[in-house]
């Protein structure tokens, strides 16, 4: 029994759906039909980096330890970029290469530093730039570069007016190349699992959503006229491309049952929030009294913000200065920005209860003891949780009167495990088409704003779909998490299930006579591992959250 998983990021069947009803994905239509198709619930955030690590690892963020694609050191507001070594428990990987199976893994993110495995593996878009330990065996990298060219990973172009043409043919590029190396792969030795990654759907539906949503506030019609039948174009493409790996996997052995899944879905980007302002005027949040800070804040109340200066720069042509390659000239701009606008500097944290950080505008108490400058008591603790969660459900849009704020959660429903110290203590959903903004702590003087830059961002609902012999054919599936994808596997490939997994075997598609005969056997728990904080400079600290911010993966 063979495994080939194939990882399409952020595909939604939002666009997926009329784009096979309109003849764009023949082979997904396939799937659905000769298979098994169907939602794929992801984790809380919905954020690439927890997102693959809970699908690699079958644990929900509290046991892995992977919240964002930033790791805030315990003690301090330093942030840094996680990588592979972040990740606090066993992966699919190493539990397949312990188990004698060989295996391909082809850029699946959270794969750099690359590890030791039984096979080879290519590393992912989190590696600095100018790294060269990018595979194992490491010497892999220098036969893929010989015969494809430079090991295509960094996706430099973003959306503008004039650039939406160069949007789609780097896209158009990478996918190619990602094409090509992984076939050579699957052909270069004998494999019992594989996994192929592809990230362009990820980037487009950030930069170009509303070139093919009519619904989109940032629609331009013209625009669409010019670029929209390219842009469906790439799905087609896309799924060609899927079609033809599975071909070969199945071609080399009949017996091999494939998974095509997404780390989360997709929407558009009506308007964006910012929590750090609203816990400012809900006073959770203080400033200093200083006169430098009086002096921030008057300006900021009159709209002298870091958003001002991004649409203004938009207005008069300057946008591309998010395509700028000079990583130090950016980092200056940006730390000039903290120290010429509001930021964390400005902060009274004696007097301050709760702050945001992160992506999808993550919640955290000021508490005593784990904070750097902690205010709050242990014993306030759930009050003050409890406080921010029902202002929360008060927050209206201005504009619509419609809530904000879809649901608030106990921390308890969503994370639990040994890295719960590093979980947000306040977790909540927006509702359809808002967007936390998280890329400065005080990017705006305006809680809700009309959204600018990027058009699309995650949502919960990924997809998953199931094709081979020992699939059903034409079933729907159900009530899946993206926890659920490992366990599987496992399953399928005969191997143990560790029991401290979170996720749960997807029994209901696969044919009767496969259960029956496939003994479901419980390993031993894995437990945790202690994270390996990333030993990166501080310029290649700053390097990675720079593309991650420019690329809009930071809010």
């Amino acid at each position: 029994m063979r495994v080939l998983v194939i990882g399409i990021d952020g595909a939604t069947f939002r666009l997926m759906r009329p784009l096979m009803q309109n003849g764009y994905m023949p082979f997904l239509c396939e799937v659905e039909q000769r298979g098994a198709l169907g939602t794929l619930e992801t984790i809380y955030p919905p954020v690439t980096a927890p997102a693959w690590s809970s699908f690699m690892t079958g644990k929900n963020p509290g046991k892995h330890g992977v919240y964002e694609f930033l790791h805030r050191k315990r003690g301090t507001l330093e942030q840094i970029p996680v990588n592979a070594g972040m990740l606090g428990s066993e992966t699919l990987w190493e539990m397949m290469s312990k188990a004698g199976k060989r295996m391909v893994v082809v850029s699946v993110p959270l794969c750099y530093p690359p590890f030791p495995v039984n096979g080879t593996l290519m590393s992912d878009f989190l590696a600095p730039k100018g790294a060269r330990d990018l595979s194992y065996p490491p010497e892999l990298l220098k036969e893929v570069e010989d015969k494809f060219g430079e090991y295509l990973l960094y996706h430099k172009q973003v959306y503008t007016k004039d650039n939406v043409a160069n949007v789609l043919a780097e896209l158009e590029e990478h996918t190619e190349y990602r094409q090509r190396v992984a076939e050579y792969l699957l052909k270069r030795d004998p494999w019992d699992f594989a996994m192929v990654y592809f990230e362009g759907t990820d980037r487009l539906q950030h930069e170009l959503w509303h070139v093919i949503d009519p619904t989109s506030p940032m629609h331009d019609a013209e625009e669409a006229k010019q670029f929209a039948e390219r842009t469906r174009n790439y799905y087609r493409v896309l799924d060609n491309d899927v079609r033809k790996l599975v071909a070969l996997a199945q071609a080399q052995d009949p017996d091999t049952q494939v998974i095509l899944m997404s780390d989360h879905g997709f929407g558009a980007i009506h308007k964006f929030v910012n929590f750090n302002i609203w816990l400012l005027r809900e006073g959770f949040l203080k400033l200093k009294r200083d006169i430098p800070t009086q002096v921030k804040h008057a300006l900021f109340n009159l709209g002298f913000t870091p958003s001002l200066g991004y649409k203004l720069s938009m207005n008069f042509g300057f946008a591309n200065l998010r395509l700028s390659q000079g990583m130090t000239n950016r980092n200056q701009i940006l730390d000039w920005v903290r120290r010429g606008f509001l930021s964390f500097r400005n902060v009274d944290w004696s007097r301050t209860r709760a702050f945001s950080s992160g992506n999808y505008g993550q919640i955290f108490v000021n508490l005593q003891g784990r904070e750097p400058y902690g205010s709050v008591p242990q014993s306030e603790y759930q009050t003050v949780v409890e406080q921010i969660g029902a202002r929360l459900l008060e927050l209206r849009d201005p504009k619509t009167g419609a809530a904000v704020v879809s649901k608030v959660y106990k921390q308890s429903d969503v994370f639990w495990g040994e890295f719960i110290d590093d979980a947000p203590d306040v977790v909540f959903s927006l509702a359809e088409n808002y967007k936390a903004l998280g890329t400065l702590e005080f990017a705006s003087h305006h809680v809700i704003e009309n959204a600018f830059g990027n058009s699309g961002d995650h949502r919960m609902d990924g997809f998953v779909g199931m094709l081979g012999t020992d699939i059903k054919q034409n079933v729907k599936i159900e009530n899946a998490n993206i926890m659920d994808v490992t366990p599987t596997i496992l399953y399928l490939m005969g191997l143990p299930i560790p029991s401290d997994l979170d996720g749960h075997v997807l029994t209901a598609p696969l044919r009767d006579e496969f259960v029956m005969s496939q003994e479901m056997m419980q390993g031993d728990a894995l437990g945790a591992r202690d994270q390996m904080i990333p030993d990166y400079t501080e310029e290649e600290s700053e390097e990675v959250k720079e593309r991650l911010r420019a690329l809009g993966y930071l809010g």
